[in-house]
């Protein structure tokens, strides 16, 4: 009887090792701490990605991708310049005095903080003009996630030095 009790325990742990290896997240899941909140590398990515097409859009002066970026209600606290409210006008914004005359601009992320389907950025840029010129600045960013992805919903921004 002592045989039995003992391969009914082994066949329960084996099963049981089975249940939890197949409960384990596939490398395309989102990963979670215990808490339930998302794993910060791959948010610090997924936002490091809007960053990249962000610069990438001013540099080739897209408008289009570039207000992909942000929510229509976006507000932005823009540098010397007073509060620009709505997608429209944060657009023309950059359209008038950031976009053209060979400029690249290049952002990167520093930290991102979550709560629930909000992201706080923090980060850097840098801004070389034709000559090869680089100037540099900073800013703050407010993610919300809608319709399954992060849209710029409020941004604060200052350059190191006048852009060129």
């Amino acid at each position: 009887m002592k045989t039995n009790h003992i391969s009914l325990v082994r066949v329960a742990v084996l099963l049981g090792i089975v249940v939890l290896v197949g409960c384990q997240p596939t490398p395309t899941e989102t990963l979670t701490d215990p808490t339930g909140k998302p794993d910060l590398a791959q948010v610090r990515a997924e936002i490091q990605a809007l960053e990249t097409e962000f610069g990438t859009a001013i540099t080739r002066h897209d408008l289009d991708a570039l207000l992909e970026y942000y929510a229509d209600d976006a507000i932005s606290l823009a540098n010397d310049t007073p509060m620009l409210v709505g997608k429209a006008v944060i657009g023309d914004h950059y359209q008038k005095n950031v976009m053209g005359d060979g400029k690249t601009l290049a952002y990167q992320t520093i930290d991102v903080f979550t709560e629930g389907d909000m992201v706080v950025e923090t980060g850097s840029y840098t801004n070389t003009d034709a000559t090869g010129q680089i100037s540099a600045g900073k800013y703050m960013a407010l993610y919300e996630k809608r319709n399954g992805h992060y849209v710029c919903i409020r941004e604060i921004y200052n350059n190191d030095q006048p852009m060129k």
